[in-house]
């Protein structure tokens, strides 16, 4: 599961982001930064908010899923200038909307600001950011001023303890230097 947001429970969480506008008639481009699509297909409603500035509820009129994202025609966004005024924002979704993680899974607003640690209890850093790539999810661990790029792979990430706010990792040679 992939959703992202802040590592205080949030009410809402980010399931995309309004990369741009898209055609003349107010249809926007949707970056996807959950799993599937399967979480924007149910909804109806969402959230817009740039940074803490909440730009409110918007309901969904028409969803088309696209190579590379998801396009959305808001209703009431009916040009391209309307809808390039939305560039840059997030899509939220209620947080109690959000089907549980399977096993072995996480929502990433439950990981941001978990602190990491080597197997041989070494502290690396704390995760400040989860980078989406199509092979694998990278995990930003930052420590002071020092930032590692850490792949969130199997042989990489040996346990996420929630309810001890740890992540053990066994690095491959060469990652943590």
């Amino acid at each position: 599961m992939s959703f992202f947001m802040s590592n205080k429970t949030p009410q809402l969480v980010m399931i995309g982001k309004v990369l741009r506008s898209h055609a003349l008639r107010g249809t926007v481009k949707v970056r996807v930064v959950a799993d599937t699509v399967e979480e924007f297909s149910r909804l109806r409603k969402v959230q817009l908010q740039r940074g803490e500035q909440a730009l409110g509820e918007y309901l969904i009129e028409e969803l088309q899923i696209a190579n590379d994202g998801i396009l959305i025609k808001f209703r009431g966004v009916n040009d391209r200038d309307q809808a390039e005024q939305l560039r840059g924002a997030e899509v939220m979704m209620a947080l109690e909307k959000c089907p549980p993680p399977a096993p072995d899974q996480f929502y990433h607003f439950d990981l941001i600001g978990l602190p990491v640690f080597t197997a041989s209890d070494e502290p690396v850093g704390d995760i400040v950011e989860i980078l989406r790539y199509p092979a694998n999810d990278v995990w930003v661990i930052r420590r002071g001023t020092s930032e590692k790029l850490i792949p969130a792979i199997d042989t990489v990430i040996q346990k996420v303890d929630l309810p001890n706010r740890r992540v053990i990792i066994t690095p491959l040679p060469g990652l943590l230097e």
